[in-house]
């Protein structure tokens, strides 16, 4: 080689290679430093990319495994809550065994009730409540969403759906009917009760005065027994009803009071009077001169009409009601107008007034007792108050033995009184009833008008059934043998139906009609069993006054017959209450529930294709859309109507196959992530677990009937508990495994990865060991490549 000055050919060389073990010792050691064999894509193209794609299944992996842990901890709380469910449904099962014995009363059966409403308020509660993460797990949200174009369809969710719009249309198979209840026979008591007054014949003026006084807004009873002398005319007896607040008896002598005004606008008043003497040898007889006829047959009885300042009422009307018979059957008394007198003279007579069968003879014997109701009185502008009184009977003379009087705010034209005769004998045994109502009116004279002047009775002897003003307390199925009424305390009624309970609070001052309509008003605005005609659920509850044999259920007078609007299971309704109110009622389920036949096809409500149909019979439709049963008002395909005998029936629908209905339907279950990849999910689908769902929303055991019916219904909501509960162990042992499966892969993947990626420590420190010797020898034989120039001014010197 020659020796240059210029160009120095081994420095070159020694820099080059000391170059290329200066990089290869610099790549050594950022391997070493970081561990890696690939530090950059250059050190391995391939290999990064092999190892990229490794990397992402092995971060898809480590959180597939959180994913799948956090799925085992849901489901982990559902079949938490669920254990609880499980648990409240057994204790459910038992109590409605407890209440199918026989040895327990309808007040023990209630209190069963109120645990099992408590117990399903609680499974509601745990339905609405349980969550993870803010997601409800139980109610059926946590599957799928629903909305519906009209209240008479729902849904329930069963599992996962077919997310979308749906139309349904319906046609009606056949009408079912409604249960329906009977109660006992309502009959008057025979029970005598009140207080005795004895006449004084000492008494100034010979007047005996017993002052009522009543609360406007209640309806009130009192009795009173009148013990008087051996013959009329050592004095009289008069009983007056007044307004007032305190609602007790105030005894006074006074023969001259007329009193204050009595409002009755609000309430019904009842003052009965039990006679101890005999009124006999009277017939119907006619009245004239302004009230001061002279009277002379023995054993008279009246009715006379006044003016609150005493004088007679406009003409001077008196009704005078003499009688002897034996009333037997009594019955309707009839007062015929034609004979009615001119008004001109100021007076008017009532000729003819007889009883149904054509007599004219009404007995008034010693024990008997008169009551007198006065009930929504008018206020007429021509008269400034008044009242009527009934008088016992005279000798001769002025009928001045007035017996009972009832006061009116305003006077009495143009209204409604009723008056009843009760007969008693002397051993309290209820013999002879009669009742009237004196419709007054008067004509643009201010004289009575005929035609609205009538009587109109009924008759209500011990045993007959009572009318719709009988008080409750006076029923003789509400008092047993040992006289004790069931009224001498509130009473509550609670009626169950439609999933919900509402309670009715009875009292002795009630009547029939006043039962009648707190059971109309329970069943339609509180349970929501009613119809959408008016018409219809004034009849849902009826009191029978009059049998109608071309009738189903109004064959028998005296009797309840209650009923709801609605067909079927839905329509169903139970009652509770104390056992003795319950044993009076006595009622009978005398036509059972049969659910409507109904054929329901869905379609696809975008494209119209056919989605399937069914046929049900229990307004439940399962299996025709994915996920979902329907659950249709039974009221949807039939309309319910009123016959010739106001009896409720049941006809189709006429427009239902006109009418579409939609449901709106959006898939909302869980989806576990489980792998690294799309697909690899778990669907996680828990149904509508709440007490509609598990379909006890409706257990009653206040019956032992309702009861024993209860045990197959919560056997079945037991079993979808414990079906969904195996279902989410399995799920949870699936997950489980699928944790160790993923773990593995993780393993494995992580191992591949780092094969390829990882750094060989002990080999890349021999090879860095190797170029860190390579890397000094270089910089030795650099340095002595330098000093070659030097070598030829070696040569120049010499």
């Amino acid at each position: 080689m020659a020796l240059t000055i210029y160009q120095n050919i081994m420095s070159l060389n020694s820099q080059r290679h000391l170059g290329g073990t200066q990089s290869a010792l610099s790549k050594s050691l950022e391997r070493l430093s970081s561990g890696l064999r690939i530090n950059h894509a250059a050190d391995d193209a391939s290999g990064l990319a092999i190892s990229e794609k490794l990397r992402g299944q092995i971060t898809g992996l480590k959180r597939a495994v959180m994913n799948a842990q956090d799925g085992i901890s849901m489901l982990q709380t559902a079949e938490g809550a669920l254990e609880e469910v499980s648990s409240m449904l057994q204790r459910m099962r038992e109590l409605a065994v407890q209440a199918s014995n026989g040895t327990y009363t309808t007040n023990d059966r209630v209190e069963l009730q109120k645990e099992i409403e408590q117990l399903k308020a609680e499974i509601d509660r745990i339905s609405t409540a349980t969550e993870f993460n803010t997601k409800k797990l139980l109610n059926g949200d946590g599957t799928a969403l629903w909305s519906a174009s009209d209240n008479k369809i729902s849904a329930i969710i069963r599992g996962n759906v077919q997310e979308g719009n749906y139309k349904i249309k319906m046609e009606s198979l056949s009408v079912g009917q409604n249960q329906v209840f009977q109660t006992d026979i309502m009959t008057v008591s025979e029970a005598e009760n009140g207080v005795t007054i004895t006449h004084n014949p000492s008494t100034s003026n010979g007047v005996e005065e017993i002052k009522d006084l009543v609360s406007s807004n209640s309806d009130n009873i009192y009795r009173v027994t009148v013990d008087g002398a051996t013959t009329a005319s050592d004095g009289y007896y008069k009983v007056s009803t007044y307004d007032g607040g305190d609602n007790t008896f105030d005894s006074t002598v006074d023969g001259d009071v007329i009193g204050s005004a009595l409002n009755s606008t609000n309430g019904t008043y009842y003052i009965e009077v039990i006679f101890n003497n005999d009124f006999d040898g009277t017939t119907y007889d006619s009245t004239s001169n302004d009230g001061d006829a002279n009277r002379s047959t023995l054993g008279n009885a009246y009715i006379n009409i006044y003016n609150s300042d005493g004088t007679a009422f406009q003409t001077g009307i008196i009704a005078n009601i003499e009688d002897t018979t034996t009333g037997d059957g009594g019955g309707n008394v009839i007062l015929n107008m034609s004979n009615v007198s001119s008004a001109t003279s100021g007076a008017i007579s009532f000729n003819d007034i007889l009883l149904d069968d054509g007599s004219t003879e009404l007995t008034i014997s010693a024990g008997e007792k008169v009551l007198i109701s006065v009930y929504n009185a008018s206020i007429p502008t021509t008269a400034t108050g008044g009242y009527f009184d009934v008088y016992a009977p005279v000798t001769s003379g002025t009928p001045s033995n007035q017996v009972l009087k009832v006061t009116a705010d305003s006077g009495l034209a143009n209204s409604e009184h009723q008056v009843a005769l009760l007969g008693f004998d002397t051993n309290g045994n209820l013999q002879t009833t009669d009742s009237f109502t004196l419709k007054i009116g008067s004509d643009s004279n201010g004289f009575l008008d005929p035609d609205d002047a009538t009587f109109q009775g009924y008759t209500l002897n011990p045993g007959d059934v009572a009318n719709e003003n009988t008080k409750l307390s006076n029923i003789a199925r509400f008092i047993d043998a040992d006289g004790n009424n069931l009224f001498e305390n509130k009473q509550e009624l609670t009626i169950w139906g439609n999933g919900k309970s509402t309670t009715i609070y009875l009292e002795a001052d009630d009547t029939v009609a006043d039962l009648e309509k707190k059971l109309t008003d329970a069943i339609v605005n509180n349970l929501g069993m009613g119809s959408d005609d008016p018409t219809v659920n004034e009849h849902l509850v009826d009191y029978i006054t009059t049998a109608d044999p071309n009738s189903k259920f109004r064959t028998v007078a005296g009797t309840f017959v209650i009923q709801t609007a609605m067909v079927g299971e839905q329509g169903e309704i139970a009652f509770s209450g104390d056992q003795r109110l319950i044993n009076a009622l006595s009622l009978a389920e005398v036509q059972k529930a049969e659910s409507s036949s109904v054929k329901v096809t869905v379609y696809d409500a975008t494209t119209g294709d056919l989605i399937g149909s069914d046929e049900t019979g229990n307004d439940r439709v399962d299996g025709v859309i994915q996920g979902i049963e329907l659950v249709i008002d039974s009221r949807t395909s039939v309309n319910s109507q009123l016959n010739s005998s106001n009896e409720l029936e049941f006809v189709e629908n006429p427009n239902l196959t006109n009418e579409d209905y939609y449901l709106h339907v959006v898939d909302n279950s869980t989806d576990l992530q489980i792998g690294s990849n799309k697909g690899q999910d778990l669907s996680v689908s828990i149904p509508q677990l709440n007490t509609v769902g598990l379909g006890v929303d409706k257990i009653w055991v206040v019956s032992q009937e309702l009861a024993k019916r209860a045990i197959p219904d919560i056997d079945n909501a037991l079993s979808q508990v414990v079906t969904i509960r195996a279902t989410i162990g399995a799920q949870i042992n699936r997950l489980e495994h699928t944790v160790n499966n993923l773990n593995v892969a993780h393993e494995n993947m992580t191992a591949s990865e780092s094969r390829i990626r990882d750094l060989d420590v002990a080999e890349e420190m021999a090879t860095f060991t190797r170029y860190q010797i390579l890397s000094q020898s270089g910089i030795a034989m650099l340095a002595q490549a330098n000093q070659i120039p030097q070598m030829a001014l070696q040569l120049l010197q010499g």
